[in-house]
């Protein structure tokens, strides 16, 4: 387990990631919680990495430039360090990583799904036949075929028809995040057709009106010992949630992912993807994901705190019982619910907008009656959030700069790289 270490020395933690919802997140809890928390970022310049719970940053090869490397490389940190915790269950790459040098990692305490998870929970094709076995209910749709075209998949399952990448990243593939396309329009979709790559990498399923709901476990042994849900309140169009509000667990929901949990023995944490109805109360499982995940700062600032449980059972043997928290406590992200805000004009009434953007602007209300939280910037550590800031504002900069630049040169008749 690596160099031993002193009773007076604090617990250890190496945390791979860097973004600022899900590694911010976890670095953060366990912070809090007394754990020195050291980072393996992919980007060595991200602004989650100033927070003051990150304790050291070490940096190896990246795994998709050379795996073996990359092993070695992290190998030589858990030899040289004691830690009694190895997350890897920030960011899927990491994951994808850890799992295929299992073996050489087995006499260190790592944070992985089984293989049964690993089959199940990070493959969308595998986790819609397992629904189908257990009786869960998931949206008409299956893996696109080289033969398909926009004609036959419309006929199939009509418009709105979303295009999905069976996994979020692939072990060939680790650099490239897969995208989700809802195509609108048949012009749309045969575009989207045209530029894909692999298709037996896609599945093709019909839209399902609704809102998103997601419902995130902590299971030991496949039973699940806290449980939190939320609902999205935006979302980009195919993408991840901006704001959300916490709610009760819903039992329906919750007898879902315990079939689930219990099919695949899960040890860990598991974020449960539902799309609701609420005029038919129908639902349906979209997706699994046997890691951390990007709304974790909502339950963590109501006392659920998914990171420490996790530490605990994983290293102490000890296992809290369930957290109670509060509805209708909102939270969001600051800079991507502005981009997804602006993104959402071209589908909203100008009069209903104006209204998100009112709520949007209101946010410091929210923060002092205690009614909504945010992901970034909280009190006791200031950095990430004005990091991102600034990363943000000279990006804005840069592109008016450069759009400003494109038009001066045309009109002096200069060339333009």
């Amino acid at each position: 387990m690596g160099m031993p270490r002193s009773e007076k020395d604090p617990e250890r933690v190496l945390v791979f990631g860097d973004d600022m919802r899900i590694f911010l997140a976890v670095a953060r809890s366990l912070g809090r919680a007394g754990k020195e928390v050291h980072a393996v970022p992919f980007n060595w310049q991200a602004p989650a990495l100033k927070s003051r719970y990150v304790h050291t940053v070490h940096r190896v090869p990246r795994f998709s430039d050379n795996p073996e490397a990359w092993r070695d490389s992290v190998l030589k940190i858990l030899r040289n360090e004691s830690f009694s915790l190895i997350l890897s269950n920030c960011d899927d790459r990491s994951i994808l990583a850890f799992d295929r040098y299992r073996e050489d990692f087995s006499e260190y305490r790592v944070a992985i799904p089984n293989q049964a998870g690993m089959q199940y929970l990070f493959d969308k094709q595998s986790t819609r036949d397992l629904c189908r076995r257990l009786g869960i209910d998931t949206v008409p749709g299956a893996r696109l075929e080289n033969h398909d075209d926009a004609q036959s998949l419309i006929a199939r399952y009509g418009l709105p028809l979303v295009v999905k990448p069976r996994r979020s990243y692939w072990p060939d593939k680790s650099d490239r995040w897969g995208k989700v396309y809802i195509a609108e329009h048949e012009d749309e979709l045969a575009g989207i057709l045209a530029n894909l790559g692999d298709r037996t990498r896609y599945l093709v399923e019909r839209y399902f009106e609704g809102v998103g709901v997601g419902l995130s476990v902590l299971a030991q042994n496949g039973h699940i010992q806290q449980a939190f849900q939320h609902r999205r309140l935006r979302e980009g169009w195919g993408g991840s949630s901006s704001y959300r509000v916490s709610e009760a667990v819903d039992p329906g929901l919750r007898e879902a992912c315990e079939k689930i949990c219990k099919h695949t023995e899960l040890t860990g944490v598991c974020m449960f993807e539902f799309r609701w109805n609420d005029s038919s109360k129908a639902w349906v499982l979209l997706e699994t994901n046997a890691r951390f995940w990007g709304s974790m700062p909502l339950p963590l600032s109501l006392g659920v705190d998914f990171p420490r449980y996790l530490f605990d059972m994983m290293v102490n043997g000890r296992v809290h019982p369930p957290a109670q928290y509060a509805a209708g406590i909102r939270s969001r992200n600051i800079v991507l619910d502005g981009f997804n805000l602006v993104a959402s004009l071209r589908r909203s009434t100008f009069g209903a907008w104006l209204g998100e953007l009112a709520s949007y602007l209101a946010q410091p209300v929210g923060w002092l009656t205690g009614r909504e939280r945010s992901d970034s910037l909280v009190g006791d550590d200031l950095r990430p959030a004005v990091s991102e800031w600034a990363v943000l504002l000279k990006t804005i900069g840069q592109k008016l700069t450069r759009g400003h630049a494109r038009p001066m040169a045309r009109r002096q008749g200069e060339r333009v790289a």
